[in-house]
């Protein structure tokens, strides 16, 4: 679950609290979810205009790799488009 720019984690399809809360990015970045180093793990990507905030790590702090890609009026998905076990951007417009 989102609020603003904190998430809330489940880890189980079970109610009751999170399991981890962070805050990652801004309250009007657009968020994406992939493997983004091929650790098995899915992380958030951040969206500003055309700049991707990566995370390795489910946690608070910097992004672990920033990068431009695309315009800013384009569709993002996330996937692993070669099955190499890392995601990446795929834009359309």
């Amino acid at each position: 679950m989102r609020r603003g720019n904190y998430y809330y984690l489940k880890n189980s399809i079970l109610g009751g609290n999170a399991d981890s809360v962070i805050a990652y990015g801004k309250d009007t970045d657009e968020v994406l979810v992939g493997d983004w180093d091929g650790d098995g793990v899915d992380t958030f990507c951040v969206r500003r205009g055309n700049v991707y905030y990566l995370k390795n790590s489910i946690g608070n702090g910097n992004a672990d790799e920033v990068i431009a890609y695309g315009r800013t009026g384009d569709t993002v998905l996330s996937g692993d488009w070669d099955g190499d076990g890392l995601d990446t951007l795929c834009v359309r417009r």
